[in-house]
């Protein structure tokens, strides 16, 4: 039953790693098989041989225990046959002397020492015997034992040791066949449920998810195994998981979205409300007044160009930004007072800012990157506490510092603290204000970072780029 699931699996038309990795494990033992085929050849042939030689001594006793060593001719192709050998001589002392003598047709002979036995020239005359034959004979010369110059001579056709080669080539090909299809079985086995088989449970899972990102249930369960595979399929489920997770606040975002596009068209009737009194308190002949009223229209503003671009934002997309020369000193002033609105802000702030220093930037871009940082700043101080801004570079890029003695940010929001939605400290922020502000300022040529944090304070870097005068 075994050998048929195979033989099925083998000569089945569709492809497949594991089809192809049992052909090549056939193919290679194979290959091993024929490496070694001719040595073993040789071998066979040195055996024959050999026992050409052992049936001709036997041939002698045979001779020479006959009545005056004479035996028929009848009987001497008997012994020869019988033998596989066509005539037998001797040598002692120097006087070569025949045995049995055979009728012996025409044709060339070549001469074979056993005595001197080189595995080159043995390998030479078997694949000649195989691939090149001959009509000839072989005299093969071995040692008669009594002396070391005393030596025996045997001549055989070799034809009959052709015929011996390929019968033994015949059985060695499908014996090697057999083993060959035998070790690619049990190879495959074995590759079979170690390799092929999670690999292709890993390409399964990953074509189902693939089709069904949204489902928890596609998601692969590693086998608990410590090898590469093991690896692939923990680092498999945890980018499923990540992309799981991805779609999922994709979702949620788009479900924002929605909302927001609901409410912004009433908040935007609000602010326009709230515009017109504010222009009327800007024009009050009281200077208090018209200062407040002034600070209010540009707030509104602000509202009213914040609800307009919420709905970019949810689409990925901040409103190109339209550089201005602006002095950074007035820009943070600007921020403050807007950050610090509580009337329990106790914050110390100081602005090191030098008032000459210009940068090209969106007016309301850096007006929210600015704003984000010190509110943030401020509820981290909770009221109290030493706020303030310096410039630690200005050459072709401003590299604005702003740093409080704050408690920290504590390491799990760190991670994630220009993600949206995942980072806040505050359980009424949405963790969207520093996502927001490094969009903003990677807008505008620049960028936002988190330069260190801890129980001394925190330290954030804004890059603009500068006016140079």
């Amino acid at each position: 039953m075994a050998q048929n699931n195979v033989l099925s699996f083998l000569f089945r038309p569709k492809s497949s790693l594991g089809r192809r990795l049992l052909w090549l494990t056939i193919l290679f033992v194979m290959l091993a098989q024929i490496i070694i085929f001719l040595p073993s050849a040789s071998a066979f042939r040195g055996q024959w041989l050999q026992d050409r030689v052992q049936a001709a001594r036997l041939v002698i006793i045979g001779v020479e225990v006959a009545e005056d060593m004479m035996v028929s001719e009848e009987v001497a192709l008997q012994m020869l046959e019988t033998a596989g050998i066509r005539a037998v001589r001797i040598n002692r002392d120097g006087i070569s002397e025949i045995i049995l003598p055979a009728p012996l047709e025409a044709g060339s002979n070549i001469m074979v020492d056993l005595r001197n036995r080189s595995i080159i020239y043995s390998l030479a005359q078997t694949f000649n015997s195989l691939v090149f034959p001959r009509t000839e004979y072989l005299r093969v010369q071995d040692d008669l034992g009594s002396s070391s110059t005393d030596f025996l001579e045997v001549v055989v056709l070799e034809a009959d040791l052709r015929a011996e080669l390929i019968a033994f080539s015949v059985r060695t090909f499908w014996i090697s066949l057999l083993i060959s299809i035998l070790a690619g079985a049990l190879i495959y086995t074995t590759l079979l449920y170690v390799l092929v088989r999670p690999m292709r449970n890993l390409s399964i899972a990953m074509v189902q998810f693939r089709k069904q990102p949204q489902d928890p249930t596609r998601i692969v369960i590693p086998s608990g195994r410590n090898d590469e595979i093991g690896i692939a399929e923990k680092d498999l489920a945890l980018l499923q998981k990540e992309v799981l997770q991805a779609l999922n606040q994709k979702a949620r975002l788009a479900a924002l979205g929605e909302a927001v596009a609901k409410i912004n068209h009433d908040m935007r009737n609000i602010l326009t409300s709230a515009q017109l009194v504010s222009d009327r308190l800007a024009n009050s002949k009281d200077p208090k007044i018209r200062k407040m009223g002034e600070r209010l229209v540009r707030s509104i503003d602000r509202g009213v160009n914040l609800s307009r671009t919420t709905l970019e934002y949810g689409k990925s997309a901040e409103p190109e930004p339209e550089p201005q020369s602006l002095s950074l000193f007035l820009a943070l002033e600007d921020a403050w007072l807007d950050a610090c609105t509580n009337p329990n802000c106790k914050v110390a702030w100081t602005n090191n800012v030098p008032r000459d220093l210009d940068v090209k930037a969106d007016p309301d871009h850096l007006y929210r990157i600015l704003v984000n940082l010190l509110r943030n700043a401020t509820q981290a101080l909770q009221g109290s506490g030493n706020l303030h801004a310096e410039i630690t570079s200005s050459n072709t890029q401003v590299h604005l510092q702003i740093s409080d003695n704050g408690p920290g940010i504590p390491g799990h929001i760190s991670k994630n603290l220009f993600s949206p939605f995942s980072a806040t400290a505050s359980k009424d922020g949405f963790g969207l204000g520093l996502a927001i502000a490094r969009e903003l300022a990677r807008a505008n040529n620049g960028d936002l970072d988190l330069l260190e944090t801890n129980e001394k304070g925190t330290k954030f870097i804004v890059k603009l780029p500068v006016i140079l005068r």
